[in-house]
């Protein structure tokens, strides 16, 4: 089951995914609304999830977006640190 852990910031939350493992491998179930819902009483329009792999130093994904183009971030770190 998805675990989501409340931060202090307002409707910041970290979520630590469920990870099912078998004799096939590995399933990873990274987001959950219904799940979401259930513990933040908020109900997001999830519409994409992006996954990208960087080397140590490098800075991506430096924006700003508000008003009708702003959007909210899953920020998700497999290994290593993030400073968001």
């Amino acid at each position: 089951m998805l675990e989501i852990e409340q931060t202090p910031l307002k409707d910041c939350f970290i979520l630590k995914p469920s990870v099912f493992r078998d004799h096939r491998g590995t399933f990873i179930e990274s987001f959950s609304q219904r799940r979401f819902e259930e513990v933040t009483g908020l109900n997001p329009e999830f519409v994409q999830d992006n996954q990208s792999s960087s080397k140590k130093g490098v800075l991506r994904g430096l924006h700003f977006q508000k008003g009708k183009y702003a959007q909210s971030k899953l920020v998700r770190t497999v290994y290593g640190k993030v400073l968001d």
